[in-house]
């Protein structure tokens, strides 16, 4: 009796099995995908993203729909454009591989990224991607001064940037920045004229953008200067120097220094035990030892004989 119902199970698995598996095997396999692309222009950085289209002249699917795998609507300069394409097996057809072998693609430099199928065959999802931008990346358009900060426009696409200090017209340093701005306060310690212009690396690849247009100029009297004590004093030989972080140290001037007053000679040097004529007053402010200004000595009859007497 058992063996009699273990063959009746047994006759009823086979029966189902047969039954499902020729069903099942009526689906043909997809075993080759031609897909053609086109487009309604070339894309290229800076330009609103167009419309992709594509193509089969396979029997066996049809193409659902095609567009750019991106979140904004413009080209960015060393994109990658990547399209992403819907195909739908045809009745008595399913897709049976997702391997970049299986794919024909032509037109627009089409290359094969990824690909996915659904569980049961029906549908696939191809990823292609499209020669990367190679326009120019282009200048920033608006460069301009906040106190010791250089901004500028951002340049969509850029990873980095370039800046270039100038004083008078003549180069002082160029810097790397991060952002649509870089603080020049250490460089900035003298009395002149400051202009920055700046290029934009790209995100992509390492090409440079253009140089922008200077800015306008970020001027510093030489009363403004008098205030700028971010530097460091430095003795040599010869005396003693208050040196900024890009090795400029003032001279022919006064500094104001943690509260206290110094002069500095056309050497850069800062004057000690003497007298400085002022330029305005026939006035006389005393230097003690460390160069700093001591008030209560200041006179209008200074010993001639006994100190040095600069002017201003």
């Amino acid at each position: 009796m058992k063996k009699r119902t273990f063959l009746l199970v047994f006759l009823t698995t086979i029966l189902s099995l047969g039954i499902f598996i020729p069903a099942y095997g009526e689906e043909t396999l997809i075993t080759s995908v031609p897909l053609s692309f086109s487009w309604d222009k070339i894309p290229k950085a800076g330009d609103l993203v167009g419309e992709v289209y594509v193509n089969t002249n396979s029997k066996q699917f049809t193409v659902e729909g095609a567009s750019y795998y991106k979140r904004d609507d413009t080209w960015v300069f060393g994109e990658r454009p990547v399209v992403e394409v819907e195909l739908s097996a045809k009745s008595d057809y399913r897709f049976t591989s997702n391997s970049r072998k299986y794919f024909s693609l032509f037109g627009c430099g089409a290359q094969f990224k990824k690909a996915s199928i659904d569980p049961d065959g029906n549908s696939l999802i191809l990823q292609v991607t499209f020669p990367t931008l190679d326009s120019m990346l282009p200048a920033s358009t608006s460069v301009s001064w906040s106190n010791s900060n250089a901004v500028w426009d951002e340049v969509e696409g850029s990873k980095s940037y370039e800046v270039q200090l100038y004083r008078n017209n003549r180069l002082m340093t160029t810097v790397k920045a991060q952002h649509d701005r870089f603080d020049f306060r250490s460089y900035i310690n003298l009395e002149g004229d400051y202009t920055f212009c700046v290029r934009a690396y790209g995100t992509y690849k390492s090409q440079a953008s253009p140089w922008s247009e200077r800015s306008e100029s970020y001027t510093v009297t030489k009363k403004d200067a008098w205030y700028f004590d971010n530097g460091t004093w430095k003795r040599d030989r010869l005396g003693r120097r208050y040196v900024y972080k890009n090795n400029a140290y003032p001279t022919n001037t006064w500094r104001c220094i943690n509260n206290k007053w110094y002069y500095f000679n056309y050497d850069g040097y800062v004057q000690t035990n003497c007298y400085i004529k002022s330029t305005e007053l026939d006035f006389y402010y005393w230097l003690g030892p460390t160069g700093a200004w001591d008030t209560e000595k200041d006179t209008f009859h200074p010993d001639i004989a006994k100190y040095e007497i600069i002017k201003e």
